[in-house]
């Protein structure tokens, strides 16, 4: 190296794509541009092919940006095309970064992303993979085989949850893994709404809210807290279910449920992909975010709603219990049976003005994971 300051290179979607990847990458610069390293990232160009994509888009359309950077970005990468992995490689090796962190979701891009590791680490450049998952929720036929010849190209990992530290650990016993969680995003709090502002901005008139919030896949089990919500509602006097994000799939299997139980009134839906400065008033009005998920690793949502300090009901389901304090910052129900959803989200409303879950949230958050990235990067 030519000076003393360490160099990082991030391979990651970033801005101006969507999703929870782009925002790990804005706040893996806002952490590392912080400790005064000097930080680049090699982001894509091109990420799914459109046939491949399930959303409307892949592009976020936010007129608010995380931490903006766009002088720190070069968008290099096709997932599908070769010759751009070559480039992306080269690139690396003119910087010659002391490590390259290359950022893991899904085994898509495991040719693409295993091939840029393995000729860098040729190099002599170090390899860690940061990974968002190690197998997909969806657990596609080959994808372990993939996932391990990828894998194999790095020297570290970071894993957001012990869980998937230990899957991990599974097939690299001997190789070091910081275990961490992902940042608290507050990056979309921006004090404009209070809980009474914000229902008013949303048209809520009940006393309580339930909030559903991100992308609707069949992984995340609204189809359970929508049949749980029916009796909910015959429980409690006033309240609304709010459901805000975009739906991969088929959303009848959803709407033909609310208007099988009969709560077209008591059900707001926003299928729709939430832009950053819109976030804000859907978390203000809640009084708790329900993650009713079939299976999950760690949870963006969680990191938000924490953000705006309200409480969660999680179910016991890979690493996502790791950031739920039981009955202080929310509750971890066995799973997403509705009489568990139920009898979770009712103690939680039932104990909200004698559980102080604001205070609760932020002395547990004191506790989550940059200072340990930090060390790990020092030490790296």
């Amino acid at each position: 190296m030519q000076n003393d300051r360490k160099k990082i290179i991030v391979v990651a979607p970033a801005h101006p794509f969507r999703g929870g990847q782009a925002l790990d990458e804005a706040y893996l610069y806002h952490i590392i541009s912080g400790m005064g390293y000097d930080y680049k990232c090699i982001s894509y160009k091109m990420l799914y092919p459109k046939l491949l994509f399930p959303g409307k888009t892949q592009y976020d359309n936010s007129k608010v940006i995380n931490f903006a950077h766009p002088d720190k970005i070069k968008h290099i990468i096709s997932s599908i095309n070769p010759f751009t992995w070559i480039k992306a490689y080269k690139e690396i090796k003119k910087e010659n970064p002391d490590v390259v962190i290359f950022l893991w979701w899904m085994f898509f891009f495991g040719p693409c992303l295993g091939t840029i590791a393995w000729l860098s680490r040729r190099k002599g450049i170090k390899v860690c993979f940061l990974a968002d998952n190690y197998i997909s929720h969806e657990q596609h036929v080959w994808e372990r085989f993939i996932v391990k010849r990828t894998f194999k190209q790095a020297q570290y990992f970071i894993a957001p949850s012990k869980y998937i530290s230990e899957e991990i650990k599974r097939d690299f016993p001997n190789k070091p893994i910081c275990v961490t969680t992902l940042s608290i995003y507050d990056c979309y709090n921006f004090n404009r709404y209070d809980k009474a502002s914000a229902r008013e901005f949303l048209n809520i008139k009940t006393k309580e809210v339930i909030l559903f919030f991100g992308l609707i896949r069949p992984y995340k089990g609204l189809d359970k807290l929508i049949e749980a919500f029916k009796d909910i509602k015959q429980q409690r006097e006033s309240i609304t279910l709010v459901i805000a994000g975009e739906c991969y799939g088929n959303i009848e299997i959803y709407t033909d449920k609310i208007k099988q139980y009969g709560l077209e009134n008591d059900v707001m839906l926003f299928n729709k992909y939430i832009a950053n400065e819109d976030i804000e008033p859907y978390f203000a009005a809640c009084d708790v975010v329900a993650l009713p998920y079939y299976s999950a690793t760690q949870s963006g949502v969680v990191m938000t709603a924490y953000a705006f300090r309200r409480p969660v009901v999680v179910t016991d389901v890979g690493g996502i219990k790791e950031e739920v304090l039981q009955n202080s910052t929310g509750i971890v129900v066995k799973n997403n049976d509705p009489q568990n959803l139920i009898k979770g989200i009712n103690e939680v409303l039932d104990n909200k003005d004698t559980i102080n879950y604001a205070q609760n949230i932020e002395g547990f958050i004191d506790t989550f994971g940059n200072r340990k990235l930090k060390e790990f990067l020092q030490n790296i």
